[in-house]
């Protein structure tokens, strides 16, 4: 520890110097005075003399401050009317001159020695506030430097460990223990235990852990511990001082933080950039070669006539799996168009009802056994969308009910007006959403985790709900799913009325 900063710690702790070293210092001084004053005794005024005894009251007051300065002050007026002041060797003075020369000088050492020593203690409260300046300006410095609540726990570890003799561990308030430790294992659990029991606390010590809690932007990020040598609570100056250590602390991890969620938000953002690229190229590389096969299986099933039964049934297996492909790559093209902001909408008023309608009449021969039921709640107004993509998005809804519910099942497709939007509802009886996947299931390449093996369809990709979300987000509009209350599950999503899309 330096100097300064064992003062400071102990500046409201420690006593007031008690050892004699300080007034013998202060008769040393006197005698000192008087040794060399005394061969002059003879060649000039003893009045002048009195300055040599003032010097070692000054020098006095510089080093141990005003008592041992007072003392040096009376050794220095007894020397003086011993060895300069006839008769000499007595204390007996010839006139009333001499007893006023000895007043005068001893308030004039007084006098000195006070200012020397009110001089001498803002010099080194000067002093010490220069050291902790410095010491604040170099750790703010290191701090700026670090990136990582790791550096910033190596920054603190080189300024306090040093400065406070004891060890430095740093708590972050989303860690479920600390994770930025020095010092021995054994000492982890109570050190983390004090820290729980002083959470709220701006500064607070148990026993010889010196706790300060990390704020920044009005909320907690951390907390800073030092495990001191010795027990005992800081004095004031020293308080100070680590909480200003700890809010310097708290801003360069709330900064860390940010500067680590910029860091995964960039990959992420690039990761999708990347992804989204490589999903447009891989779409547009299927579709030449996918076309081709598409073209060559429509020639085979016209030479049915030619070719054996067995055959047949192969060629119409490898078509559905060529319809399966061409509807995965058209999906790849929608979804990276989303997810790039190039999806183009054209717009055009339509009554929603001719939408579903359409988009029922694509379902009819895929709902086999099952019964789609529409309803109509009010008057419906006009919409404003990309009918094209709208009617895919109700497919799609349609689908994905086919394909979670029992042949002989049964869909419903409702529509109302809520507010100033067309809401468009399509529920069936099946098992319905398992908890949690009422926002998963719009996510890319997630199916429902309902969908038996028996019912799963060849296309279910786990793209067409998430072009569902894109498409309707596109348009202004909201897409939800949840559970029936009497089972089941329901998606649900809304586009603005005429109205609403026209503002």
């Amino acid at each position: 520890m330096t100097e300064n900063t064992r003062r400071i710690i102990a500046a409201n702790t420690s006593r007031p110097e008690t050892s004699g070293r300080a007034y013998v210092w202060a008769a040393a001084m006197a005698a000192a005075a008087t040794m060399i004053a005394l061969p002059f005794r003879s060649l000039t005024d003893s009045d002048t003399l009195t300055l040599v005894y003032m010097t070692a009251v000054v020098a006095t007051a510089l080093r141990y401050g005003l008592g041992p300065s007072v003392l040096a002050s009376v050794l220095s007026v007894a020397a003086f009317n011993l060895v300069f002041v006839e008769p000499y060797y007595t204390f007996e003075a010839l006139s009333a001159d001499a007893y006023f020369t000895f007043a005068i000088m001893f308030a004039t050492s007084l006098i000195v020695a006070a200012m020397t020593s009110g001089l001498s203690r803002r010099m080194s409260h000067a002093g010490r506030e220069q050291a902790r300046t410095r010491r604040l300006l170099d750790f703010a410095r290191d701090l700026s430097r670090a990136t990582s609540p790791a550096e910033i726990h190596a920054a603190a570890v080189a300024h306090l460990a040093r400065d406070y003799e004891g060890n430095v561990s740093l708590h972050l308030a989303d860690a479920s223990e600390t994770r930025f430790w020095q010092g021995p294992e054994r000492d982890r659990t109570r050190v983390a235990e004090a820290i729980r029991m002083n959470a709220g606390a701006n500064l607070a010590v148990e026993e010889e852990i010196w706790i300060a809690r990390l704020e920044a932007a009005g909320e907690t990020v951390g907390w800073l511990a030092l495990e001191r040598m010795e027990a005992g609570s800081p004095s004031g100056e020293a308080s100070l001082e680590f909480e200003t250590l700890a809010a310097l602390m708290a801003g360069a991890v709330a900064r860390a933080e940010k500067t680590e969620e910029a860091a995964h938000a960039e990959a992420a953002r690039e990761a999708e950039t990347l992804r989204n690229v490589l999903l447009s190229s891989l779409s547009h590389d299927l579709r030449t070669p996918l076309t081709v096969l598409g073209g060559t299986i429509g020639a085979l099933a016209r030479m049915r006539r030619k070719l054996p039964r067995e055959a047949m049934e192969e060629v119409a297996s490898l078509s559905r799996q060529i319809a399966y492909l061409q509807k995965f790559t058209g999906n790849l093209l929608k979804i990276s168009a989303i997810s790039s902001g190039d999806l183009k909408l054209n717009r055009q008023v339509y009554t929603i009802q001719e939408i579903v309608g359409a988009a029922l009449t694509r379902m009819s021969e895929r709902k086999g056994g099952r019964t789609i039921r529409t309803a109509i709640s009010g008057d419906i107004p006009l919409v404003e969308i990309d009918g094209a993509l709208i009617e895919q998005v109700v497919a799609n809804l349609v689908e994905n009910a086919i394909e979670h519910t029992d042949n002989d099942g049964e869909i419903a497709v409702e529509l109302a007006t809520r507010g100033a939007f067309v809401q468009i509802s399509i529920s069936d009886n099946g098992p319905g959403l398992s908890p949690g996947d009422e926002d998963m299931v719009f996510e890319r390449f997630r199916t429902g985790s309902h969908i038996g093996s028996d019912r799963k369809s060849a296309g279910a990709s786990g793209l067409g709900l998430a072009i569902c979300r894109g498409v309707v987000e596109a348009h202004g509009g909201r897409i939800d799913a949840g559970n029936n209350p009497g089972g089941g599950a329901r998606f649900y999503f809304t586009l603005p009325a005429l109205e609403q899309a026209a503002a």
